[in-house]
């Protein structure tokens, strides 16, 4: 500190000129504040030691009584201003510093004016408290929060009159320990010293007014639920100046907005609404709720810039204000603010007054739905009232202890979603996940610091006595098993020791044998001695085998024992560990709210709708109205900058709630950066990112904000939106519940069903569309008859041009329009609906066979597959689109996609690379959606290619995929379809995940590699034919015709050589006609007989060749391999499919018989049997 001259005066220290120097003044305060240690200046008991101690080091003189009152002037109030004025009466009056008095005498008349700037200090008050919202939450609000004790006096005694209620009106005494009190004070004190003319109400909580380059900004602390406003308990009115002692008494009273008490009292509350019949009222209305005195200056100003109304003053534009000349900066400021918030209050009563002139009952009905109050909102508004006044008394020890508020009230997040879902938006599980995202924001620094270690030390105590008990029985098992080893141990021991000396014994009787005889009687007796050993061996192996099993099962035991023992042990030590270890708050970082969701998806799916519904139902602040991106942007080159970083600040304003920024179209505003990219959407993005998680962190700020465009946005960005919300079309359900809004006198009975179905994939902005184009017909035809109704087929031709109005194509042509040509046509499709079993998801249709394939999952959990016959005007994808859309019905699907030639051309993908992007693109869409359809139009995007080729063995034709890419990306994609089937037990609202994939194909060849590549289940027809396909590949069979053996698959023309004629006997009179069977048997006789009678071998001989083939002339003969006169290919032709449970190699009777009775049957053999029947005759 600098060395100053102790022989300084006060008044000369203080005002060395004729203007007081402030800059002195305040070195005095704060010097003198850090050495007496006080908070505030105000109602205080200066401290004469420290006053001397800090004039003594400023080196200013204290030493006469004079000097003391001006010194004791500049600490005595908290506001400078006051200060500064009342330091410069009191040294305008006073003698010349040489002289060590200063007598009353020599002061001219200060009395006057220092009274009207010396404060009054109120020791009583009156709160007048106006509630704007009744109902059973704002009570409990004010009895259980405001009026709640925190604090514990000794200065408070309690009165009969110090209690309320929500049934009177009547005036209490407050409680200074009360957060209603505490707040007072904590107000009064920030405010300082009052000063007004004549005030009789004093408004203890002004709104927040901001104008900074974006617009206006008005804020309520109370969020328009209640006014507090202190007025003087003895007087009229408060003296011009004024502080509130801190100890000062104060009585409450709540008084219920339209009310006439509340009429009566609340006289403030005529300067809410400024009066707007004429500019000159308004300014006067402004003015006096500014306490400035300023009316005459501020019309005249207005008026030489030609404004004369209030239509002129509010239909400025934000250049024209700053055109104003002769207007201060303070003064456009004040109006300005105080017409913006004059639009708003004329916008909200207009919503009123056209709720109130409801036409009839029933849109009074719909309207008081539409319009209701939202019991979300209030809870929301009540927790951000909560949180301010957390925040005015944040210093207070009582408020410290607890630490701070949630920035969410928890009940918010479900009814909030609730409130949206029954204002008719169907959100197909979009809200469950969202509700997920908004759950840190609902935990409070009292739940981080919670004690939650009774139930997990009760639960360790547990567990560490079950792992105890546990290591008891393993040692108990582990000393068991270790014994019953120690006794294999010792019985090998005892059998090896047994074996060593049976092995001496065995080495000395050897040595022992008598020498002396003769070798063949000395051979016979080491012979017998071997074999004793070897038998002696062979026991003591057998034994050792039998003990040495057990012994290594036990070894294996002992070890699992202890490796069970360790790792209990460790467990044990582990939660000794953590139960010694004192607990420790929740890391702030666990809990951390996210900073922004995006809301992405097509057109007209309601994300800008759930955006601006969201944070006025949760309580997250709005700083801004929702926007566009295009909002934020200007024409100069840093004014972008400028109005996001302005409109980020405004969150400073209120740092105790979580503030949020609605940008809907955010894809302009962040768009993907590369080398093209132009500086100032550079720029842009740098300063959006710099204030989330950036180095101009704004903390309490969140972006909300929607696209359609994902695809095209920065990563940095969509890095720091960690929600990332997909808003698709509504799903079958969901349009029935929008269609449902059509009133029943428009309609035919029972076509919401059909309509649903016609309305696949509308967005929920099409549904809505399509619902009042009905309605509307309907009124407009009813003007000229009255019973008219809507029909269904107009109802699809209005479905049709909505569709073309949005652009909602399947393939070529709306689905609408498919419909009623089907319709008019007269063809009725008979669908088999997807209900009847749990499915997989993958459907292959067979346009060429007529049939619908779909796998399903059976009993066993097995994929099995069913399918369906398809009705006969089914002959095309687009013939099959109402078959499947009322499958999508049935699955309640939100998207179906199709996927054709149609489609490629419509996206202009002519080279490989545009048609790859565009497949990807669909099913990056489909995948998006919880559950869909997608639909491949095989043949047209892979093709077949068809060759024929001839051979010696025929004409042959091969086929071959076209595109082979094309073809493996839709296989791969074909087999990613799924079906989650819900759990038992599992919350029934829990949507599941449903991928349907189908594949359209008429080409056989096609039809049969894709099954295969794909590894589609089969049908029982199918499994049967690929049964007997394998039995032709595979299975050996005998020919009846040849009895030779053959293999289905290989059998061709001229394999089989045969006869296929009946025998007859040549020797006979009559040609006795035989079958082969009965002429084998013959022939054998006739060779046994030869055998057995050699006598008569030539008779025999000579009869064996008296039968002859019809067919051919030629003699039967046995055991030969000469074959027969044709040829042609083995087998009946059906012998497969009869004997599928038979020996292929076993020819049974009945086979025989028929081949015998078909060669009988022959007409032509016939003729000539009786041509030679004749001859013979």
């Amino acid at each position: 500190m600098a060395t100053h001259n102790l022989t300084i005066t006060p008044d000369r220290y203080f005002k060395p000129n004729r203007s007081v120097n402030e800059e002195h003044v305040k070195a005095f305060r704060n010097l003198y504040r850090k050495l007496s240690k006080i908070s505030h200046f105000d109602g205080h008991d200066i401290d004469d030691r420290s006053l001397l101690n800090a004039a003594q080091q400023l080196g200013i003189q204290a030493n006469s009584d004079a000097y003391l009152k001006i010194l004791k002037e500049s600490v005595k109030y908290e506001n400078e201003e006051t200060v500064f004025s009342c330091v410069d009466v009191l040294l305008d009056g006073s003698k010349p510093p040489n002289l060590p008095n200063l007598p009353s005498s020599s002061v001219p008349n200060p009395k006057r004016s220092i009274q009207e700037h010396v404060p009054k200090i109120i020791m009583e008050v009156k709160c007048l408290l106006i509630i704007q919202r009744q109902g059973n939450d704002v009570n409990d609000f004010l009895k259980n929060f405001l009026l709640k004790i925190i604090k514990k006096t000794n200065t408070y005694v309690s009165g009969g009159n110090d209690t309320w209620s929500p049934s009177d009106n009547k005036q209490f005494l407050l409680h200074p320990g009360s957060l209603l009190a505490l707040l007072i004070h904590e107000q009064m004190s920030l405010l300082g010293t009052i000063r007004q003319r004549q005030a009789e109400r004093l408004h203890l909580v002004e709104s927040l007014s901001i104008i900074d380059e974006f617009s206006t900004w008005s804020y309520d602390h109370f969020q328009g639920l209640f006014t507090i406003e202190l007025c003087s308990h003895l007087e009229k009115s408060f003296p011009p100046a004024w502080i509130l002692d801190k100890n000062a008494r104060i009585h409450c009273q709540f008084v219920f907005a339209g009310t006439r008490q509340a009429s009566e009292t609340a006289t403030s509350l005529n300067f809410e609404r400024p009066r707007t019949s004429s500019l000159e009222l308004f300014v006067e209305d402004v003015c006096a709720k500014e306490d400035n005195m300023k009316t005459k200056n501020w019309v005249d100003a207005l008026h030489a810039e030609d404004i004369f109304t209030f239509s002129h003053l509010s239909n400025l534009k934000q250049s024209e204000w700053d055109k104003i000349k002769m207007l201060s900066m303070n003064a456009k400021r004040i109006l300005k603010t105080a017409v913006d918030r004059e639009r708003e209050s004329a916008a909200d009563d207009r919503r009123r007054c056209f709720e109130e002139s409801s036409a009839n009952e029933e849109t009074q009905q719909s309207l008081a739905t539409l319009f209701k109050e939202s019991h979300s909102e209030l809870l929301a508004n009540l927790h951000l009232i909560k949180l301010f006044i957390y925040h005015t008394l944040r210093f207070e020890p009582a408020l410290q202890h607890d630490g701070a508020l949630a920035k969410l009230e928890a009940k918010c997040i479900d009814e909030s979603f609730v409130e949206i879902q029954n204002e008719g938006y169907a959100d197909d599980g979009l809200f469950s996940s969202m509700g997920e995202f908004f759950l840190p924001l609902t935990i409070s620094e009292q739940e981080l610091r919670m004690t939650r270690s009774s139930v997990n030390s009760q639960t360790r105590r547990h567990r560490l006595e079950d792992l105890n008990e546990k290591v008891r029985r393993l040692e108990a098992g582990l000393g068991e098993a270790t014994m019953r080893r120690w006794d294999i141990d010792e019985k090998i021991m005892n059998l090896n020791k047994k074996s060593e000396e049976t092995h001496r014994d065995y080495v000395n009787d050897r040595l022992q044998v008598n020498k002396e005889t003769t070798s063949r009687r000395q051979a016979e007796e080491l012979q017998k001695i071997e074999q004793q050993w070897q038998l002696n061996r062979a026991q003591f192996e057998k034994e050792l085998v039998s003990l040495r099993s057990p012994l290594d099962q036990w070894i294996t035991r002992i070890a699992d024992y202890e490796k069970q023992i360790d790792e209990c042990k460790t467990q044990i030590n582990n939660i000794q560990t953590e139960s010694s270890q004192p607990q420790r708050p929740v890391d702030k970082g666990l809990v951390k709210p996210a900073r922004g969701f995006i809301m992405y998806g097509p057109p007209g799916t309601g994300k800008s709708e759930i955006m601006s519904k969201l944070s006025t139902k949760l309580g997250i602040t709005m700083v801004a109205p929702p926007l566009a991106a295009g909002e934020l942007n200007r024409p100069l080159v840093g004014e972008s900058e400028r109005v996001i970083i302005a409109l980020a600040s405004r969150c400073h304003r209120v740092p105790y709630a979580m503030c949020c920024l609605s940008i809907d179209e955010i894809d302009s505003l962040a768009p993907k950066r590369d080398e093209d990219s132009s500086e100032g959407k550079v720029d842009k993005i740098s300063v959006l990112l710099s204030l989330i998680d950036g180095i101009k962190d704004v903390p309490n700020l969140m972006i909300f904000c929607a696209t359609n465009r994902l695809h095209m946005m920065d990563e940095a960005f969509l890095r720091r939106m960690s929600g990332k919300f997909f808003v698709g079309r509504p799903s079958s359900q969901a349009r029935t519940k929008i269609l449902a809004e059509i009133p029943k006198w428009a309609l035919e009975p029972n076509l919401i069903d059909k309509l649903t179905i016609a309305t696949t994939n509308f967005s929920g902005a099409a549904c809505k569309a399509f619902t009042r184009a009905v309605t509307v017909r309907c009124m407009a035809t009813q003007r000229k008859e009255s019973s008219f109704h809507v029909k269904y087929q107009e109802a699809l031709e209005i479905a049709d041009r909505t569709a073309q109005q949005y652009q909602i194509f399947l393939g070529s042509e709306t689905l609408p329009r498919l419909i009623m040509r089907n319709l008019m046509n007269g063809s009725k499709t008979e669908v088999n609906h997807l209900s009847r079993h749990m499915y997989a998801g993958r459907i292959i249709v067979d346009l060429h066979g007529g049939s619908a394939h779909i796998e399903i999952v059976d009993a066993s959990s097995r994929i099995a597959a069913i399918e369906y016959e398809l009705s006969s005007n089914e002959t095309s994808v687009q013939s099959l689109l109402e078959r499947l859309t009322i499958y999508g019905k049935d699955r309640n699907v939100q998207l179906l996609q199709l996927v054709d030639l149609n489609l490629l051309a419509s996206q202009g993908a002519y080279d490989e690379k545009k048609v790859f992007e565009t497949l990807k693109e669909r099913y990056d869409e489909c995948v998006a959606y919880d559950r869909s359809m997608i639909i491949y139009d095989l043949d047209a995007l892979v093709g077949v290619n068809k060759s024929e080729s001839d051979s010696s063995m025929g004409r042959s034709t091969s086929s071959s995929v076209v595109n082979q890419n094309v073809y493996t990306y839709v296989r791969a994609r074909f087999r990613e379809a799924v079906v989650e089937h819900q759990q038992k037990g599992n919350d029934k609202q829990k949507q599941t995940v449903e991928k349907w994939a189908v594949a359209v194909i008429r080409e056989p060849f096609l039809l049969k590699q894709f099954s295969s590549d794909v590894q589609f289940a089969r049908t029982r027809h199918e499994e049967a034919e690929r049964e007997l396909e394998k039995r032709k590949a595979e299975d050996l069979l005998k020919c009846v015709k040849c009895k030779d053996l053959y293999i289905e698959n290989e059998n061709k023309m001229g394999n089989c050589v045969h006869h296929d004629g009946f025998i007859y006997d040549n020797s006979a009179p009559d040609l006795s006609i035989y079958t082969q069977s009965k002429v084998t048997l013959l022939l054998n006789k006739l060779e046994s007989d030869v055998i057995n009678y050699p006598e008569k071998r030539e008779e025999f001989e000579r009869q064996k060749g008296k039968f002859k083939w019809i067919c051919c002339d030629s003699t039967v003969t046995t055991g030969s391999t000469a074959g027969g006169c044709k040829k042609g290919k083995h087998g009946l032709g059906e012998q497969i499919i009869h004997r599928q449970n038979q020996d292929g190699c076993f020819l049974d009777k009945n086979m025989i018989d028929q081949w015998e009775k078909e060669c009988g049957r022959n007409k032509e053999y016939n003729e000539r049997w009786l041509i030679l029947l004749d001859n013979r005759s």
